[in-house]
């Protein structure tokens, strides 16, 4: 009277091991195709990459340099890489000698002013007001990058943010059409970055898609 009990357990028993399988193969899969759009997308633009202010001194005719948000601290003042995106896109910015230096970042609300404290910043180092330009509907860097031509104008650009985010801003901007290159902002190390870096990969997935 048991054996067919122990059969139908068996059967059972091979099915689940069938799905679990076939759950590893495509969990196997994604992360492999995860891994292969992360690097397409860094490889695409890594020409397109500076490391530092001098290495664009011979580059001239761009509109601005953008400068990308990076969250604020609790008093309002710009977080340490984002303190650290506004010095060098002021240094890049004298040094290019483009026309203007747009601030972009998230303006959510009335205490809440990514670029309103990004400008702030930039004229205590003693940048002209007048070529400020702030963005406040830079929510992703998708659409701080895409808004630059949408909304702006610009066709050519100079990006300033870290360089782990750099590949995927030049990558959006390349399929927007727009000519940018992207200097690095990494002045020191910053806290949680090995969680930045892993997000980062799934971020380039998505603005992937977002860009097709």
């Amino acid at each position: 009277m048991s054996m067919p009990c122990i059969r139908d357990r068996g059967r059972i028993i091979r099915a689940l091991i069938k799905i679990a399988v076939i759950v590893l193969c495509v969990v196997f899969a994604a992360l492999i195709a995860t891994a292969g759009i992360s690097l397409y997308v860094r490889l695409s633009v890594e020409d397109s990459v500076y490391i530092n202010t001098p290495e664009i001194r011979d580059v001239e005719d761009f509109d601005c340099v953008i400068v990308l948000g990076a969250g604020l601290k609790s008093d309002g003042t710009p977080s340490p890489m984002l303190e650290d995106r506004i010095k060098v896109g002021i240094e890049v910015f004298e040094a290019s000698g483009a026309a203007y230096i747009l601030m972009s970042g998230d303006r959510s609300g009335e205490y809440y002013d990514e670029p309103g404290a990004m400008k702030e910043y930039a004229e205590k180092l003693g940048v002209d007001p007048s070529m400020i330009l702030t963005d406040g509907c830079g929510f992703s860097t998708y659409e701080s990058i895409t808004r630059v031509k949408e909304e702006y104008g610009f066709d050519r650009v100079i990006v300033i943010t870290q360089k782990y985010h750099l590949y995927r801003a030049l990558y959006i901007a390349d399929k927007a059409g727009i000519d940018a290159i992207g200097v690095s902002a990494d002045l020191r190390p910053y806290i949680g970055q090995t969680v930045r870096d892993i997000r980062e990969i799934l971020a380039r997935v998505k603005d992937f898609f977002m860009c097709i």
